[in-house]
């Protein structure tokens, strides 16, 4: 089966070292624990509904604690008006424009010193005219040759600014660049960021004796903010200097925290917004090629031609309806292979531009489980993406803490799926210190059936540290009439030191989200964590030294231990990027019935398996970037030998190329049961320019004898519009779905009509 990767390529910021657990990320099926803990867990088998309210809330406020203490305080500045406008070339210290703004300097190391000054300057001039907001900026380095530049935007030096224009700490935008002025940008929503949003700017950037520089002119119609003339915005920057592995910010963050978290952002006041202009944009596509099918269907060859297209029309200032006719996906870029080693269901997600946009919005959900997941509209079993008839979508604020989504779509009829229309209702409403509380409704009619999806979900944060969430769910679905309810409650505790997590949910048998995802039912689950950090504030050398312990194990409801998962991790982080870590994992299996893996039986019985493994990470700094993982243990009380490695090449700021292996042998105690599954990847980019590329993907899954290709060229304008060149090619030799070549040429423009 396939999944997919998002369609932009994730720019540099995610703020977080890759591997510092988050909350959602212990939420899933890694949540701490110790192997002395699993003695003192495996009673729970037989006494799942123990669980009561009384020890929920004695752990939650243990996590608590004491967290009402006063928030950091932030930096602040004024922006300035311009009364000549910049000249958008990148060069910032020569533009008389920028002579009467004063640049904000003062930068903070988030790693790899945290609160230490930024060893690296950076000067922000900020400022606005009558339709744009004008962003200057002076990346100070000494040489050009400590310059880096890649596709991969984790890896490439880079400045970005996360604006909060309801200074309401929650929602806002994320606009960045590179030293050759690609254009990334995203919105945010509760810590989460949606880097395939795209709007209409424009950014130039430029080498210069002291480094880069770059000019960002950002028009107000492409953002959305309050109704008050004189506007005060929370505003954030952040600066990547790739050579030495730093990273640094404006208004200071602690390492628990990243460019994301808008409660943390400086002020910049004094803004002037234009009146209220209503906007409209046009943007049609054509689309011309050849595809060629086999496999399940006799080979056939046909011609594609075909037109479509989207609007966007501005309700309010902070409110925006989006329409799509005969919407076609075949500049997607290509899915991503996986093997499935277990019983429950993958997460696949979701690609498409048209869904993607605003995707946090519509996030509700915990521990796996989302109430909705665009992934189930006009996807065929196989992965084959249909062209939707006709849909349109409303997000944004009304008022200035009410956050309203609607979506209506159809999707055309496919070889497996008849057409099916589709409602989502999501309204959320923030409040201060990061909390909400919201709802959702989902709808699916077609072929003679519906399902329908409520929701209602939460957050309440205490002081900064601390927050408390959760939500309630059923479905309803013609022929099930019970059990087909869902709830989850969890509390996570965050400090530079401390990550303190627990969760306690329940999925009844008949809760069936069939516009969601959830990969089991008909379970209750216990999950908890702990992760603590020692940090060496000298310069040079180790970093940190991190501690992880954590736990899950769900229950069906006659108290049955389905599975269980202990891990104890120790983890070691240099100042270069480069870390390493030893892992031990406690794997409990409660299998009732039957299942196959690969064409392997598993047998229904009661597997106890111990795992080790080991992991590292050559620095960050260097062009060739290498990840080695090496993992023995028990499978299913046969033996699993695992190894996996990713090589990553950089080559003149030009060509990034990249190749991965995982390897699986797996040898089960049934006669005739040992197997070997293997993914392979090869990946190739090369940057003609900050808007045109060619990007290639390679892979096969040896296991189901699947290969994919995907080569795409792109030569963009705005908001991802432009030319695409894409030739795919999908050949499973064994298995479901057809195989499938095509070559796709497609071209979209935006017009501005009003």
């Amino acid at each position: 089966m396939l999944a997919t990767l998002a369609g932009k390529t994730t720019p540099y910021l995610n703020a977080k070292p890759k591997r510092r657990h988050s909350w959602r990320a212990f939420s899933s099926r890694r949540i701490l624990c110790a192997l002395n803990l699993y003695h003192q867990l495996n009673p729970l088998k037989t006494h799942a509904r123990s669980l009561s309210a009384k020890s929920a809330i004695a752990i939650a406020a243990l996590i608590a604690g004491v967290t009402w203490g006063q928030e950091t305080p932030r930096p602040s500045a004024i922006a300035t008006k311009l009364t000549t406008l910049p000249i958008l070339d990148g060069d910032v210290r020569n533009d008389p424009a920028w002579q009467s703004v004063t640049p904000i300097t003062d930068f903070t190391q988030w790693q790899p010193t945290n609160g230490a000054p930024a060893t690296r300057k950076t000067e922000v001039y900020f400022a606005f005219s009558d339709e744009f907001v004008h962003v200057g900026v002076i990346c100070h380095e000494p040489s050009q040759d400590d310059i880096i530049v890649s596709s991969d935007g984790f890896q490439s030096d880079s400045f970005a600014m996360a604006i909060d224009t309801f200074l309401n700490g929650q929602t806002g935008f994320m606009f960045g660049t590179n030293p050759i002025g690609v254009e990334y940008d995203a919105t945010l929503d509760s810590e989460y960021a949606d880097w395939n949003w795209s709007t209409t700017w424009k950014v130039r950037s430029k080498y210069i004796d002291e480094g880069w520089s770059t000019e960002f002119e950002i028009p107000f119609s492409s953002l959305r903010y309050g109704s008050e003339e004189l506007q005060t915005w929370g505003v954030n920057f952040a600066r990547i200097s790739r050579k030495i592995n730093e990273q640094s910010h404006w208004a200071p963050l602690p390492i628990q925290f990243s460019t994301y978290r808008l409660s943390s952002a400086g002020k910049i006041s004094g803004i002037t917004v234009p009146r209220y202009r209503q906007n409209l944009e046009f943007t049609p596509y054509v689309l011309g090629g050849v595809v060629k099918s086999s496999g399940s269907n006799p080979a056939s060859t046909d011609r594609e031609n075909d037109i479509g297209f989207d609007l966007k029309y501005s309700i309010t200032r902070s409110l925006t309806l989006d329409a799509t006719y005969n919407t076609d996906f075949a500049q997607v870029e290509s899915d991503q292979l996986q093997i499935n080693l277990g019983r429950f269901n993958l997460f696949f997600p979701e690609t498409r531009p048209f869904f993607l946009e605003n995707a946090g919005l519509f996030y509700v959900g915990f521990g796996g489980v989302q109430l909705f997941h665009s992934r189930n509209i006009g996807i065929e079993p196989g992965g084959l993406k249909l062209p939707l008839t006709g849909g349109a979508r409303v997000t944004g604020k009304v008022g200035s803490s009410n956050n309203v989504g609607l979506i209506f779509v159809r999707a055309e009829s496919g070889e497996y799926l008849p057409q099916n229309d589709f409602f989502v209702g999501r309204f959320n409403r923030e409040m201060p210190n990061r909390s909400s509380l919201g709802f959702i409704f989902a709808n699916r009619e077609g072929g003679d059936t519906e399902n329908q999806t409520f929701g209602v979900d939460g957050k309440w944060g205490i002081g900064e540290h601390t927050d408390f969430q959760g939500y309630v769910g059923k479905t309803n679905t013609p022929g099930i009439t019970q059990d087909d309810h869902a709830f989850s409650m969890g509390s996570s505790y965050r400090s530079s030191v401390w990550n303190l997590n627990f969760g306690l949910a329940e999925v009844g048998s008949g809760f069936n989200p069939e516009v969601g995802f959830t990969p089991r039912v008909g379970y209750r689950a216990m999950s908890a964590g702990i992760h603590h950090t020692t940090s060496f504030p000298e310069k040079g050398g180790l970093k940190e030294w991190n501690q992880i312990l954590f736990f899950d194990s769900f229950w069906d409801f006659d108290g049955f231990q389905e599975s269980g998962y202990g891990h104890l991790e120790t983890w070691w982080l240099w100042e270069n990027g480069a870390d390493f870590w030893p892992v031990i994992n406690l794997v409990t299996e409660g299998v009732k019935e039957d299942f196959d893996i690969v064409g392997v039986t598993i047998p229904a019985g009661d597997y106890d398996n111990l795992e080790f493994s080991i992991n590292t990470t050559s620095p960050a700094t260097k062009p060739l970037r290498a990840t080695f993982n090496l993992t023995q243990g028990g499978f299913y009380n046969g033996d699993r030998f695992n190894t996996g490695l990713f090589l990553a090449y950089r080559v003149e700021n030009k060509w990034d190329i990249y190749a991965s292996y995982t390897h699986n042998n797996i040898d089960l105690p049934t006669k005739d049961s040992a197997f070997t599954a293997d993914l392979a990847r090869l990946g190739v980019t090369y940057l003609f320019s900050a808007k045109a590329r060619l990007s290639a993907l390679v892979q096969h899954n040896v296991a189901e004898d699947i290969f994919a290709t995907n080569v795409r060229f792109s030569w963009l304008r705005t908001a991802n519009t432009g030319f695409y060149l894409v030739y795919s090619e999908f050949d499973e030799r064994r298995g479901f779905g057809a195989n499938r070549k095509q070559l796709i040429l497609k071209y979209t423009h935006i017009f501005d009509l009003l």
